[in-house]
């Protein structure tokens, strides 16, 4: 599965989003996925209605909004997304070769939802700012994102602020509007937040997949959520996200010594010495 995108980005355009989503704090790629498989993964969510159970009900994150998470213990077609060759190329061209999926989840703004409350994502580290950039989230548009249907709203040049968003406070912000298709790379840093749906009929269908770099906790523990027997079915670079491929330094080590490896994933994954993708 090649996650709907086709191949992955030419060196210019890898270059283009990252060096944008660095000095802007977000970058707007329109065709990162192909809408047929857009509509394929909202199809998936139509079956999943009353038998999935919904995440997170409740008003920081929505009661008309629907998200779905522990989506690699779902359908096949959610193991494409975060390994989409364009989305994984920018990501891993900002963060390195060896990042990590951090979260990963669905989100549906039904009619009738207030905008979110701006905020920062990686805010939950607890790092004082400035820091190193450790942390890209990428929203995915299933369905075309407007101002009038909740578009992500983003506050311009709040990446390079010394403080995280205080509660309540109103930000000016700009509406993120893209294709069906589309792919909204943002830093962890930047202040944002789900757009409004209230003038429209429609809901506004997207993803979430954020990415962090190796040395960083993510915020889902991929590894324990999902058997080692499913794991060894997946893509290696899905694998690899999920932290069963080491970076360089070996952090994150499951295993102290060859001789150690246990079960379905000891025949799947190498780990060397020299990392390589």
């Amino acid at each position: 599965m090649d996650g709907g995108g086709g191949v992955g980005l030419d060196a210019p355009r890898v270059a283009h989003h990252r060096d944008e989503l660095l000095a802007n704090g977000y970058s707007i790629m329109p065709d990162a996925l192909d809408p047929v498989f857009c509509d394929e993964i909202v199809a998936e969510f139509g079956r999943m209605r009353g038998v999935w159970r919904r995440a997170l009900v409740q008003s920081f994150h929505g009661r008309r909004t629907t998200r779905y998470f522990d989506l690699l213990n779902a359908a096949p077609i959610f193991q494409a997304i975060p390994i989409a060759p364009r989305v994984l190329g920018v990501v891993r061209a900002a963060l390195g070769d060896d990042c990590l999926l951090g979260t990963y989840g669905s989100v549906s703004i039904g009619p009738g939802e207030p905008a979110q409350m701006i905020h920062a994502d990686d805010s939950l580290y607890r790092i004082p700012r400035q820091h190193p950039v450790f942390y890209v989230n990428v929203i995915l548009a299933l369905t075309e994102f407007t101002e009038a249907n909740g578009a992500t709203r983003l506050v311009p040049g709040s990446h390079a602020w010394d403080c995280y968003p205080e509660p309540g406070v109103g930000y000016e912000s700009i509406a993120a509007e893209m294709p069906k298709g589309g792919a909204l790379f943002t830093l962890g840093s930047i202040y944002h937040g789900g757009g409004a749906n209230l003038t429209s009929d429609q809901v506004r269908h997207g993803m979430t997949v954020a990415y962090v770099a190796n040395w960083v906790r993510p915020q889902e523990n991929f590894q324990a959520a999902v058997s080692q027997d499913r794991t060894a079915s997946f893509d290696p670079e899905l694998q690899a996200l999920m932290g069963w491929r080491l970076g360089p330094t070996h952090v994150g080590h499951t295993y102290a010594a060859e001789a150690h490896w246990t079960g379905p994933m000891a025949a799947k994954v190498a780990l060397k010495r020299d990392f390589a993708l």
